[in-house]
């Protein structure tokens, strides 16, 4: 099992889902994914599915720690996902919690009818979280693949998030 907080990322998805949970959006994850094609790459994934939100579907949204927000509609019987690409609204990588969650709460009740306005806030450990995820992209790419991390799934925090 990985310590999710031991992930350089991990700062910013606790930030992300503390600020969900307060305005009673459900759980996420954190994930660590090895992708050969990207070398390694860092992301976050939160899922709403069709219980929870408007329309037939349901909802997830995806952070990579080089490209930012992406989301995700998730077809009703909760198997596939059809990609939509870049989250537009969310201008920043690290856009700041409040904004994340404002975007998250439009699409899983309004289904994109109230996505107003486009969010140019960036959070205010950005810098830090980079530092830490340059490091660690780093220490990752440069070990041969019996000595990386290993990456698993496991409960973490207050039991909304996981990790792989």
């Amino acid at each position: 099992m990985l310590d999710p907080a031991s992930l350089p990322h991990w700062p910013y998805a606790r930030a992300v889902d503390q600020e969900l949970a307060a305005r009673g959006i459900p759980a996420g994850a954190v994930r660590v994914d090895r992708d050969f094609r990207r070398e390694t790459a860092l992301r976050l994934v939160f899922t709403w599915d069709a219980s929870r939100c408007a329309g037939p579907g349901g909802i997830r949204l995806i952070w990579h720690d080089d490209t930012g927000w992406a989301h995700s509609l998730l077809r009703p019987d909760a198997v596939s996902a059809i990609p939509r690409g870049p989250l537009t609204a969310l201008r920043r990588v690290y856009a700041t919690p409040r904004d994340v969650a404002e975007v998250a709460a439009a699409l899983v009740s309004w289904r994109f009818r109230q996505y107003n306005g486009a969010h140019h806030g960036q959070w205010e450990q950005a810098a830090q979280v980079r530092a830490a995820i340059d490091a660690f992209h780093l220490t990752v790419n440069t070990a041969s693949p019996r000595t990386s991390p290993a990456l698993s799934h496991g409960p973490v925090g207050a039991g909304r998030t996981s990790s792989s």
